[in-house]
């Protein structure tokens, strides 16, 4: 879960400049995806997947989960159905029971680990799996408001104080995101690029390139214009996937201070909000066995459509999976 404030801009904007705010690349149905990277046979290789939070960072929760355990196992079977849909993909999870990744004691440690792994994996494409907090109580939250003041003491003691009434409201925010990190904080970014590309970046006679060079540094920031429009494609598929089964959808949204795990991953890489634990249906959703087959089901679709945009295949075909495998 990560908290979020946004805005609206259009596409366009978003890739020539930036803004102070998180920006929301596409929001409401169907959305029209960008186009991605020039197409080229075999780029999806390597599918780094990321539970987000573990072990001792719980992450947000419900009434009856935790996001830690929500993600993981989402992300568990949506591993096992790409893999089960695309036998020639490598997929690699940053963890695979209830730990901080690589067992690290902190969470930068963790944070840092994530990325690590996915860039010395050299992956292709890094999912990250999130369910969202809107910041209040699960299930219902009070409101305490003013409705009176009453005189206590005597004489020159008496004072006024305030009396509340607490009203209880239902959690009534549901729906999906999709976050990508930000187009003008290219440093990180771009020195990630520099470390795990490096070996493609070399000129025609096959040398390696100096990567604190200005050539260098160049061509990580125009692989980084790449990333950033893959990021993006993927972000929107996801999208159009979710509102085509009926969920809510708040977009593509940039994070206006940038996410860490993703500004790290040299490579395209998205954070999916798979829904709200603070509410109770939608918590019920995300812990049900049909309600996370689905959305594995949607991530995949996604993919299939991202995979066969980047490989220059004509159509995507919807997978199909065994529900009992997953």
């Amino acid at each position: 879960m990560i908290k979020k404030t946004t805005t609206l801009l259009t596409i366009c904007a978003l890739a020539l400049g930036s803004s102070s705010f998180d920006t929301v690349l596409s929001r409401a149905a169907p959305l029209d995806s960008p186009k991605g990277a020039p197409s080229q046979k075999n780029q999806l290789r390597t599918i780094v997947i990321d539970p987000g939070h573990g072990g001792f960072d719980p992450g947000t929760h419900g009434l009856i989960s935790k996001e830690k355990n929500v993600a993981l196992s989402i992300s568990l079977k949506l591993g096992k159905a790409l893999q089960q849909a695309f036998p020639e993909l490598k997929i690699i999870y940053t963890r695979t029971t209830d730990i901080m990744p690589g067992n690290r004691p902190t969470l930068p440690e963790g944070i840092r680990y994530r990325a690590e792994l996915a860039n010395k994996s050299h992956g292709d494409l890094f999912l990250c799996i999130h369910c969202n907090s809107d910041g209040r109580d699960p299930g219902k939250y009070a409101i305490r408001r003013l409705v009176r003041y009453k005189t206590t003491g005597r004489g020159k003691k008496k004072v006024k104080v305030p009396v509340y009434a607490t009203t209880w409201v239902k959690n009534t925010t549901v729906g999906t995101a999709t976050y990508i990190w930000k187009a003008d904080r290219n440093l990180p970014k771009g020195d990630a690029i520099n470390t795990t590309r490096g070996e493609n970046m070399g000129d025609t006679k096959g040398s390696a390139f100096d990567m604190t060079s200005p050539e260098a540094k160049m061509r990580a920031q125009l692989y980084e214009k790449k990333y950033f429009a893959n990021s993006a494609l993927l972000g929107t598929l996801v999208q159009n996937e979710f509102i085509r089964s009926g969920r809510r959808s708040e977009g593509v949204v940039q994070r206006q201070v940038g996410i860490g795990v993703l500004q790290a991953t040299g490579m395209p890489s998205v954070l999916i909000e798979t829904g709200y634990l603070t509410n109770r249906e939608e918590e019920l959703y995300l812990n049900s066995k049909k309600g996370q087959n689905e959305i594995v089901r949607n991530i995949v679709n996604a993919f299939s459509e991202y995979k066969a945009r980047l490989e220059g295949l004509k159509k995507a075909k919807k997978q199909k999976f065994n529900k009992k495998d997953l």
